[in-house]
């Protein structure tokens, strides 16, 4: 199995994800260990993270984005990119729920609601909000791809990642 230094924030919802006792297929030999940082240290968790682990971060992170962008439509009317990027959101977290299924894993409960979902004061602020939530997005996928993963997962991993790079992002960047 590989080690994985997690952000604290990914880290955190891994951990808090529970997870089986089947982790992913890979090589029986652990990474080594990376060096000590030389500035001022990110908080990090260490942990192998499961393959059910991996794909409820996933999951949860759509429907978060999902649930924030349903808030900006709710509050500031039906308005692009929100109103086309919602839908790909929804498309993404049904691809990860196709993954969970097929490994006959029960999803979990949405951590993000429309009803919990921060508020922005102005349309310029939630475009601002939600670029940062694809870039985060992208960094979660960048640092799950380096895993060794099953080659559907891997798949879905990429098309997610990819649509939030070349698409969302850019969608976003031109609101704000």
């Amino acid at each position: 199995m590989r080690r994985l230094l997690i952000p604290a924030a990914f880290g955190f919802t891994l951990l808090a994800c529970g997870g089986s006792s089947a982790a992913f297929a890979g090589p029986s030999t652990p990474s080594p260990t990376p060096p000590a940082a030389t500035t001022t240290p990110t908080p990090a968790v260490s942990a192998t993270p499961t393959l059910e682990s991996v794909l409820f971060a996933d999951i949860q992170d759509e429907w978060r984005a999902e649930a924030i962008y349903a808030r900006v439509l709710a509050d500031f009317g039906d308005l692009r990119p929100f109103a086309n990027v919602i839908w790909a959101e929804r498309r993404h977290a049904e691809a990860v729920a196709g993954l969970l299924n097929a490994r006959g894993i029960s999803l979990p409960d949405r951590a993000t609601t429309v009803d919990t979902a921060p508020r922005f004061a102005t349309f310029r602020e939630a475009c601002a909000a939600a670029y940062q939530a694809e870039v985060e997005n992208v960094a979660l996928y960048d640092t799950q791809m380096k895993l060794d993963l099953p080659p559907d997962v891997m798949a879905v991993l990429r098309a997610n990642r990819d649509a939030s790079f070349y698409n969302h992002m850019p969608a976003f960047a031109r609101c704000r």
